[in-house]
């Protein structure tokens, strides 16, 4: 696969469960690459059968995925991370619990060889509320909160009162949120969608859905990116290889990760035989549309 690698940044204050979150990631990429950056391996809780190698400052892991401390440098380190011979399908950031993770993001921007996919951000649910009323802590609170593009409220199970917080954090932030114990989602709300729209035919789980949508002619571009603009808070993920209608002879890549809709463009059409969307969220959109 050529072209720009997706770029995730998880953030999230300290003890919200980002690690537990990255656990999740390095235990289910079922044949995916992925390159996770974090600033110490001590908290990691990686199966030793799964462990590969051990260079110190790397973990190699048998399913593919690549753990790398982050040394004196984030930039260097990643840097480091693109000059390697083996191609990853995706680099995750772990940020620190008092980092900006839209600051890192943007590292995507200034890199050609990534492509900014995404930040999510852990909130924890019992203690969220407490910290940004905190005048020590809180604009590092509601920084990283407003950077979101995707909020998982975490330890939905330990909040007395969840339905407060629920709508204390629909009011700090535009980007979608989804609940959980333990960071347990399907991955692929997250950074699991391939990058051409290749996904399970199967909802991922009883409280999520996927959809799979496919034209044989040219598409409206306006049409299509104004529905899926109007969609975030059902649609949490979306890609797809589609053909625009005002630019037929070329491949456009549709990806929406949260509030955060991107359209680039790959070249030519080629033989390609249609436009393929897949979608995963709470409820299908563009139900008026053909579908597989």
């Amino acid at each position: 696969m050529s072209g720009p690698i997706p770029f995730t940044v998880i953030g999230g204050f300290l003890g919200a469960g980002k690690t537990t979150l990255l656990n999740r990631l390095l235990r289910g990429a079922e044949g995916r690459r992925f390159a996770v950056l974090v600033n110490d391996f001590g908290a990691l809780d990686i199966d030793g059968g799964l462990v590969a190698a051990h260079g110190g400052d790397t973990i190699a892991l048998a399913n593919g995925c690549l753990c790398c401390t982050i040394g004196d440098s984030l930039v260097t380190t990643l840097l480091d991370l693109l000059e390697r011979p083996e191609r990853f399908d995706h680099i995750v950031v772990e940020a620190s619990g008092v980092a900006d993770p839209g600051r890192i993001a943007d590292l995507a921007v200034l890199e050609p060889r990534l492509s900014r996919d995404g930040v999510i951000v852990v909130v924890d649910a019992a203690q969220a509320r407490e910290r940004a009323a905190d005048r020590r802590l809180g604009d590092t609170v509601m920084r990283q909160i407003q950077a979101a593009d995707l909020l998982l409220l975490n330890k939905t199970d330990l909040a007395p009162d969840l339905a407060a917080v629920r709508c204390w954090l629909s009011m700090q932030a535009a980007a979608p949120i989804l609940e959980a114990c333990r960071a347990d989602v399907p991955l692929d709300l997250l950074f699991g969608l391939d990058r051409h729209g290749a996904t399970a035919a199967l909802p991922p789980s009883d409280r999520f859905e996927s959809w799979s949508y496919q034209w044989p002619e040219p598409v409206e571009r306006a049409d299509l990116l104004a529905m899926l603009r109007e969609a975030p808070g059902e649609i949490l993920r979306a890609k797809g290889i589609v053909r625009f209608a005002d630019a037929p002879d070329r491949r456009a890549v549709v990806h929406l990760v949260g509030r955060r809709l991107d359209v680039s463009d790959e070249g030519p059409w080629g033989d390609t035989a249609g436009s393929r969307l897949v979608m995963l969220g709470f409820r299908p959109v563009l139900g008026s549309l053909p579908r597989e």
